[in-house]
């Protein structure tokens, strides 16, 4: 079964693009997500500031969100 890790990447404060990537050996789409994904924490941050304390990147993007399909267009988990 081919799987791949859709990411809804963020390219502007108005505007985001959705990269398709091949999962080789799919086993759940949070393990998918997170082979590809890299944790940042925000340097901004401080407690009671407003700000975020971190987020995911892919491709030097920030990840607005990510699901899983497989070859026929399916939903996975």
């Amino acid at each position: 079964m081919k799987a791949f890790l859709i990411l809804v990447l963020v390219t502007s404060p108005t505007s985001f693009k959705y990269t398709k990537i091949p999962i080789e050996k799919f086993t759940d789409c949070d393990a998918a997500f997170e082979s590809k994904a890299t944790w940042y924490d925000n340097p901004k941050y401080k407690p009671g500031n407003y700000e975020i304390w971190g987020f995911y990147i892919y491709d030097n993007k920030v990840i607005a969100a990510h699901y899983c399909l497989d070859q026929d267009r399916n939903f996975l988990l």
